[in-house]
């Protein structure tokens, strides 16, 4: 065999193969991993000793073949021997520890207080119907111990509270169908910013919007909020992410390493970020919320 032929069976020369067949230059590769440039060189060089650690190298390793369309793990086993050795199964699941990025906000427990706020309408409706039943109790009690012209009175009473009571539930009919009538009207919508199919607009969002990234395949994934990272990493197979976008958030950048295999829910109804159905992997969609 050659040296030209040996030299494209390590485990440097494969990477880079692959990187230079899907189009990708070294810049395009920092960008969509977030690993340095530096490293990446070194990686294809095979100059190991110039990244931070032995986790780091096999870490680095595997999240480029991936990004690369490779499979990370069957790669790492191939060239075991010429990569320091460091368990493959913890890999994956410290990525995020080797490409430290912005925690996303996650949404806090409701506190007794907000609870108690939650059901104070419905408590202050049962109490006015206790109340209620026990004044017509009471006037009953009455009508059997008075008069006939006490029992009249009485009944007449009853008549009026049970008139405030047809009166107070009027209305709070009135206000859950005024209610629902709003609710419905503020459909959450996602149009594209006129015939872009790389900028939409979010109106009537929640308070704090729930996303949600699934990936058919291994699929690096970065998301920006008000040009701050949120959260960044590669998606196994099948995996799923879920991050929930601070109240302020204005404007959201997400970048796909891998764009036709990842969908996107938002307050779980679907992202159609890709209407044309573009082949590119490589995307990069701006969405701002109103």
């Amino acid at each position: 065999m050659s040296e030209n032929n040996e030299e494209t069976t390590t485990i440097g020369a494969r990477l880079k193969a692959a990187r230079t067949a899907k189009g990708l230059t070294i810049d395009d590769l920092q960008q969509i991993t977030k690993i340095q440039k530096r490293y990446l060189i070194a990686i294809e060089d095979e100059q190991f000793d110039k990244l931070p650690g032995d986790f780091y190298v096999r870490a680095f390793v595997k999240q480029y073949a991936e990004t690369v369309d490779l499979d990370g793990n069957a790669l790492l086993e191939e060239y075991r021997d010429q990569l320091p050795s460091v368990h493959t199964e913890t890999i994956v699941e410290n990525v995020d520890e080797v490409q430290p990025t912005r925690v996303a906000s996650r949404e806090q427990p409701a506190s007794p207080a907000s609870r108690v706020r939650n059901y104070l309408p419905t408590i202050i409706v049962t109490a006015i119907v206790v109340l209620i039943l026990l004044f017509i109790w009471f006037m009953a009690v009455r009508t059997h111990a008075g008069s006939s012209s006490s029992t009249s009175a009485d009944s007449s009473s009853v008549q009026v509270s049970s008139s405030k009571k047809q009166s107070s539930s009027s209305k709070a009919s009135s206000s859950a169908k005024s209610s629902s009538k709003a609710s419905s009207a503020k459909e959450q919508t996602i149009k594209a910013n006129g015939s872009s199919d790389t900028a939409y607009t979010l109106t009537n969002g929640a308070d704090k919007n729930k996303v949600v990234i699934k990936s058919t395949k291994a699929a690096w994934t970065s998301v920006t909020t008000n040009g701050n990272q949120t959260w960044q990493g590669t998606l196994k197979a099948d995996g799923s992410h879920t991050l929930t976008l601070p109240s302020n958030a204005t404007t959201v950048k997400f970048q796909f390493g891998n764009a036709t295999a990842t969908t996107v829910t938002i307050n779980g109804k679907a992202f159609n970020f890709n209407p044309k159905n573009s082949t590119s992997q490589v995307r990069t969609i701006t969405l701002t919320i109103k």
